[in-house]
C-alpha cells in the first residue's frame, strides 16, 4: 500500500514537474514570438508617415470603393469620385486615424502604447494648401510614460488632448487613388505666429539666426567704392571713412559684409577691417566705430593678424564691447581664434583669450558682456559642437542638452548601415549639430540640434529645439519640428 502511494506521488511530481517544464517552456515561446513581433514593428514619425487613400479618402485596405460600379438601365455609370473632389477634412481624419493607429499595436510595450483615440474636429485653415487644424485626444495605456511629449499634447482627465496644424500633399495616382505626405507640421501656437509674421510681411520659415546686431531702421549700403549707414530706414545716409577693400565680404560679393563684422545701433556702430593684406600691403585686425551716429568716427588696431576669416562685434551698452576672429584657417576643419574686449567704449582693448576649440567658427553671440556662445562646424565624432562663456570669455564649457527618446523610424533608419546596433542607438546619434543660438528680445534662447549634412531621420529635416530663459544655466526641450536653414 505504501509502495502504491509512493509511486503515485512519484508519478504527481513527474507530472507537475512537466507541466512546470511546458509552462517555462510557453512563457520563452512567447517571449521570443513578442520580441520577433516587436522588432518587425516599423513606427514611423509624422513627417515619414504617409497613408493611400481611395477617391472617399479611404484608407486603401480598409475596404476601399476605388474602381466600383453601378449600374443603370441603359449603360455603366461610374459612381467613384475623382481625387480631385477628396474633401481635406476627410484626407486628415484619414491620416490622422491611420497615425494614431501605429501605437494600438498589442506588441508594443505600455509605454508606447495608445488604448484609444477620438478625432474632436478637422477644421480647414487655408483650403489651397490643404492646411487643417487636427484636435484629437488618445488614451495611453501608461499615463506617466514621456514617449509622447514630442505630440505637444496636454493631459485632461486621464486623456492627452493635441492640436496640431498640418498641411498636407497628395500625390494622385491618376487612378482614383493617391497617397498624402505631411509636407508641413506646427503646433497650433506656432501657426498663428506663422500667420501673423506673413502678415507682417516677416518670412515665418527662415528663422533670424544672424549674429549681426542692427536697430531696426539701421542699415549700410556700399555704392561707389564707398560704404554708408542709415539709422531711418534710407532717408538720410552718413559716409563712413574706411576704403572699402579694407572690409571683408561675404563670399562671391562685394556688397554685402561678412556677418558678424559689423553693428549699426543708435547707441554704437562698428566695423572690423584688416586683418588680411590688400595690396602686397599687410593691414592689421582694426575696429572703425561711431558712438554718435556717425558724426564721428574713432578707430583702433586690435592685433596684427593677416589671415583672419570669421568675425563678431557686439557693445552691450556705451563702455563695454566684445570683438572675435577666427584666423589661420588651414583646411576645412580647424582655424584659431581670438578675444578681445573693451570697457572704455572702443578706446582701448584687452585680448580675452583664445576660444575653447580649434574647429571652424559656425558663429558667435553674446547675451551680455559675460556670457557667450562659441559655435563650431560639426566634426564627426563631436560630443558637442556648441561651448559656453560665463566670464567673458576666459574659459568654456561644453554645452550638452538632455537628452530625449527615439522613435522606432530612427532605429531602423540608422541601424540599417550596420553600424549602429538598434539597441545602442541614442539621441545624441540622430541629433547632434547645434545650430548658432538665436536669442529674442526678452532674453529666452533657443537652441536648434540639427541632424547634421547626412540625416535620414525624418528624411533630415527636422531638428531639436531646446530653451533657456536663465542665461544658459539650464535648458528645457520643447519638440521636434521642421525647420528651413539657408
Amino acid at each position: 500500500m505504501q509502495m502504491n502511494e509512493k509511486k503515485t506521488s512519484i508519478i504527481w511530481l513527474r507530472v507537475l514537474l512537466g507541466i512546470l517544464c511546458l509552462g517555462v517552456a510557453a512563457i520563452f515561446i512567447r517571449s521570443y514570438y513578442v520580441k520577433s513581433k516587436l522588432k518587425d514593428i516599423d513606427i514611423k514619425s509624422r513627417y515619414t508617415f504617409s497613408v493611400e487613400v481611395d477617391a472617399y479618402g479611404n484608407a486603401l485596405g480598409k475596404s476601399s470603393l476605388a474602381g466600383t460600379q453601378v449600374q443603370d438601365d441603359s449603360n455603366i455609370t461610374n459612381i467613384v469620385p475623382t481625387i480631385s473632389e477628396l474633401s481635406i477634412e476627410k484626407v486628415a481624419d484619414t491620416w490622422v486615424t491611420e497615425y494614431v493607429n501605429q501605437f494600438m499595436n498589442p506588441y508594443l510595450p505600455s509605454t508606447k502604447s495608445v488604448k484609444k483615440m477620438n478625432l474632436d474636429s478637422v477644421t480647414v485653415l487655408d483650403e489651397d494648401n490643404n492646411t487643417v487644424l487636427i484636435s484629437f485626444n488618445v488614451v495611453l495605456k501608461n499615463s506617466s510614460t514621456d514617449y509622447f511629449a514630442s505630440w505637444d499634447g496636454v493631459t485632461d482627465n486621464g486623456k492627452l488632448k493635441c492640436e496640431w496644424v498640418v498641411s498636407f500633399y497628395i500625390d494622385d495616382h491618376n487612378d482614383n487613388t493617391a497617397t498624402v505626405y505631411v509636407s508641413s507640421m506646427l503646433s497650433s501656437e506656432e501657426y498663428g505666429i506663422a500667420k501673423y509674421n506673413e502678415q507682417s510681411g516677416i518670412m515665418a520659415s527662415k528663422e533670424n539666426t544672424t549674429n549681426t546686431a542692427t536697430d531696426l531702421l539701421a542699415d549700410y549700403i556700399i555704392k561707389d567704392s564707398t560704404l554708408s549707414v542709415t539709422y531711418d530706414a534710407g532717408g538720410k545716409y552718413v559716409t563712413v571713412p574706411v576704403d572699402v577693400e579694407n572690409l571683408h565680404f561675404e563670399s562671391g560679393s562685394t556688397s554685402k559684409l561678412k556677418e558678424g563684422s559689423f553693428t549699426i545701433t543708435t547707441n554704437m556702430t562698428a566695423f572690423i577691417y584688416g586683418g588680411k593684406t590688400v595690396d602686397n600691403k599687410k593691414i592689421p585686425l582694426t575696429i572703425m566705430y561711431s558712438s554718435d551716429k556717425g558724426l564721428n568716427w574713432t578707430t583702433c588696431e586690435l592685433d596684427s593678424i593677416y589671415n583672419a576669416s570669421d568675425f563678431y562685434v557686439d557693445f552691450f551698452d556705451e563702455k563695454n564691447g566684445v570683438v572675435v576672429c577666427g584666423y589661420g584657417k588651414t583646411d576645412n576643419e580647424n582655424e584659431s581664434s581670438r578675444i578681445y574686449s573693451t570697457s572704455d567704449g572702443g578706446n582701448s582693448w584687452t585680448t580675452v583669450g583664445n576660444g575653447p576649440a580649434n574647429y571652424i567658427l559656425k558663429g558667435v553671440v553674446y547675451i551680455d558682456q559675460n556670457v557667450g556662445f562659441f559655435c563650431y562646424d560639426y566634426v564627426q565624432g563631436m560630443d558637442s559642437n556648441l561651448y559656453i562663456t560665463k566670464d567673458g570669455g576666459k574659459t568654456f564649457s561644453k554645452v550638452n542638452l538632455p537628452e530625449q527618446e527615439l522613435d522606432s523610424t530612427a532605429k531602423a533608419q540608422i541601424s540599417s548601415s550596420g553600424t549602429i546596433g538598434i539597441d545602442q542607438l541614442k539621441w545624441s546619434d540622430v541629433y547632434k549639430e547645434a545650430l548658432v543660438p538665436v536669442v529674442d528680445d526678452k532674453g529666452v534662447i533657443s537652441i536648434y540640434l540639427t541632424q547634421g549634412k547626412n540625416g535620414t531621420y525624418n528624411e533630415g529635416k527636422t531638428a531639436a529645439k531646446y530653451q533657456s530663459t536663465d542665461k544658459g544655466n539650464t535648458w528645457t526641450y520643447l519638440s521636434q519640428l521642421e525647420i528651413t536653414t539657408k
